[in-house]
């Protein structure tokens, strides 16, 4: 008998001694596993969803392991890739290029590539990673002094604009919103919102959803929520923030908050 409209099964296999792995079990397996990253990041951006953390080896960028998203495919990355660099006269971007291919009639398949390149602008299916100005002579930093530090111009890999999909669309890389949120946690003078939307980025495994960094960017700066849905000013939104708590600044909406002394 056939099942009813609007009924629908999951087959789990019972991996037990003497019990037959049917075919019918196995696809299951296989579509339980593509179905569950689909539907996992289904509201998400395109970009990098997880992992794919960068480290300098020797003289090449090392990528290690990850999640990505190019259109509604979830693609993973099962090995760490590595590509060799150079000190240049220019701004070099990294970049991880998806590539889409139908010529098998049976399967999709996503190929991804690491490329560098001298120019910014990406086509279709192309995200940036880092990018870093690497002078003669010098050594490509990954680690940071402060959070300002994290866009420094030259020798420094800049993750500040890395192509990270987040629940709603584009969003930061977790190493940028987390550095922010040690940064606010070790700061005596910051104030108990900043402080509650950092341990928000510190629970977070991934990107921060987008909404969240432009609601938390518009309520403390001012403005419109709209306004920073760029991820561009959501960075410096958060690096004024961090100068604020610094200097043990109260500000509402972007103004200093007056007080007043009354004297009767």
């Amino acid at each position: 008998m056939g099942m009813g409209a609007g009924v629908m099964q999951n087959i789990y296999p019972l991996f037990e001694r003497n019990r037959i792995l049917k075919k019918e079990m196995l696809w299951s397996l296989r579509d339980y596993a593509f179905a569950h990253a689909g539907v996992e990041y289904q509201e998400y951006g395109q970009g990098i969803l997880r992992g794919c953390g960068l480290s300098v080896q020797g003289e090449e960028i090392a990528v290690r392991p990850g999640l990505l998203k190019y259109g509604q495919a979830v693609c993973i990355m099962m090995e760490e890739a590595r590509i060799p660099f150079g000190a240049a006269q220019e701004m070099r971007y990294l970049h991880m290029a998806v590539r889409e291919d139908r010529s098998a009639p049976d399967y999709i398949a996503y190929r991804m590539e690491l490329a560098l390149s001298g120019e910014e602008k990406k086509g279709d299916g192309v995200f940036e990673l880092c990018r870093f100005h690497l002078r003669k002579g010098a050594a490509l930093r990954t680690e940071y002094k402060s959070f300002a530090d994290m866009e420094t111009e030259y020798d420094t890999m800049d993750v500040t604009h890395a192509d990270w999909g987040g629940l709603g669309g584009k969003s930061l890389a977790p190493a940028v919103t987390r550095r922010f949120a040690e940064e606010i946690l070790s700061e005596r003078g910051s104030r108990e919102e900043d402080r509650a939307f950092a341990m928000h980025c510190l629970c977070e495994a991934g990107a921060m959803p987008v909404k969240a960094l432009a609601a938390y960017a518009a309520g403390r700066m001012g403005g419109d929520m709209d306004e920073y849905m760029d991820m561009r000013k959501v960075y410096g939104a958060l690096r004024r923030i961090l100068e604020q708590s610094g200097r043990g600044e109260e500000r509402t909406g972007g103004r200093r908050e007056r007080r007043r002394i009354m004297v009767d």
